[in-house]
């Protein structure tokens, strides 16, 4: 089935992209990736490298924090007149701690049609490999960058019952642990998901303070998802 086309506003295709593995994306995001009237990524250059690897051709713009707020209300004008749009993050199911809500706001607003195409989510990889409760789970995203204040997020968590995910960048897996530890507790039980998808995937899980211990004496420095189990689960 081809992307439909009339004279009716466009539709909007929130597109899965893969977390590390390449076999990992979809035929229907393949599709509508070769069918877009234009690719909507977070950032050129990855943007760019997705579509090559696929040998797919397509127009491409940016959307991110930088630009979000100026770029949004010419997509949905694109959108009102009925061109078809594909949104990807630099990785995985987009929207997920990454730019684009305003755009799905602004695509309701003008009429267009909103629809996912599912696919590689690291929160999801991470949960299902964690071992860890899933029937209740937060999402906490990005913690803060400077360690007064991401102490200050982990605080306001300590005491919540449900299965807690982090993201963050590489290089602060150490100071995350160190946190954790000390603020969520050394024997609170976690997961540290590294390089999810790829030959070089790996769980660490134990207390907080033994995983902590492994990547002092391990050095880490690849992509990683966190999960903490909730206060009073296990």
């Amino acid at each position: 089935m081809s992307i439909r086309r009339d004279s009716s506003p466009g539709t909007l295709y929130i597109v899965a992209t893969p977390i590390g593995h390449p076999d990992d994306i979809s035929l229907r995001a393949l599709r509508v990736l070769r069918e877009a009237d234009l690719v909507v990524c977070e950032e050129l250059k990855e943007g760019r490298r997705l579509l090559h690897r696929y040998d797919i051709s397509r127009p491409l713009i940016d959307l991110n924090e930088h630009n979000e707020a100026q770029r949004t209300p010419e997509l949905a004008a694109r959108l009102a007149r009925g061109e078809n749009l594909a949104l990807i993050s630099d990785a995985g199911t987009p929207l997920l701690a990454d730019p684009g809500r305003a755009l799905v706001e602004h695509a309701y607003n003008v009429g267009a049609r909103v629809t996912a195409i599912p696919g590689p989510s690291a929160l999801l990889a991470a949960l299902v490999v964690s071992g860890l409760p899933m029937d209740r789970f937060r999402f906490v995203g990005y913690l803060p960058a400077k360690r007064e204040e991401r102490r200050r997020a982990l605080k306001a968590l300590r005491d919540d019952p449900d299965t807690l995910v982090f993201f963050d960048a590489p290089y602060r897996l150490l100071p995350v642990l160190e946190d954790l530890a000390a603020i969520l507790g050394r024997s609170r039980f976690i997961a540290v998901a590294c390089d999810l998808t790829m030959p070089t995937e790996a769980v660490v899980r134990g207390p907080a303070g033994e995983v902590l211990k492994h990547f002092q004496e391990h050095p880490f420095k690849g992509e990683f998802v966190v999960v903490a189990e909730g206060k009073g689960r296990r």
